[in-house]
């Protein structure tokens, strides 16, 4: 199962960075209590069928937040600093009384920022503009644009400094060449 698991998130990480690198670094987790008997065999295999019933939720978790899977994509570039440090999806962890052993919550919980949600429904709706356009996704002019317009609607959130602006771009045009052409 782990291998199988390492080879779907690995596959589809292009298509939302943030997402499948939570599912990872919670899988990686699961494997290092294996690894250090902290947890058993039967008890990891219960989390990572609760990672793989995550990765298998994306669009229904962006569908409950009112997104499509392109802007849920998006909003996890847009928010993977403030939710990297606490309270990030797969990751949480509670205390169980009986063992003290932490285990997975298996569910994707954060709190959308509503802000950030309607930036990325804009995104989305740029990306969509553009992708009307043959071949976008190897014409260098319309991704030029794209990051353009991108970047105009970005400086208005104010939440990013310029240098960043130029990185979480790039990264969002790289999404959406992998995922919309």
């Amino acid at each position: 199962m782990e291998h199988a698991l390492r080879a779907q998130i690995k596959e589809r990480v292009a298509e939302n960075p943030a997402f499948y690198e939570r599912l990872s670094e919670a899988l990686e987790r699961i494997i290092r209590e294996l690894r250090a008997r902290l947890i058993d065999s039967a008890e990891g295999c219960r989390r990572m069928l609760a990672v793989r019933s995550e990765a298998h939720r994306e669009e229904a978790i962006a569908s409950e937040q009112g997104l499509t899977p392109v802007s849920f994509a998006v909003y996890g570039l847009l928010a993977d600093d403030a939710l990297s440090g606490e309270g990030g999806g797969v990751a949480d962890a509670v205390v169980s009384t009986s063992t003290g052993v932490a285990e997975e919550s298996g569910e994707y919980r954060v709190d959308f920022d509503d802000s950030l949600k309607n930036a990325a429904r804009d995104i989305d709706a740029i990306l969509d503009q553009h992708r009307s356009i043959i071949d976008w996704w190897e014409n260098l002019d319309v991704q030029r644009v794209m990051r353009r317009d991108i970047k105009r609607l970005l400086r208005e959130t104010e939440r990013y400094e310029e240098d960043e602006l130029d990185e979480i771009v790039r990264q969002v045009v790289e999404m959406a060449r992998r995922r919309l052409p």
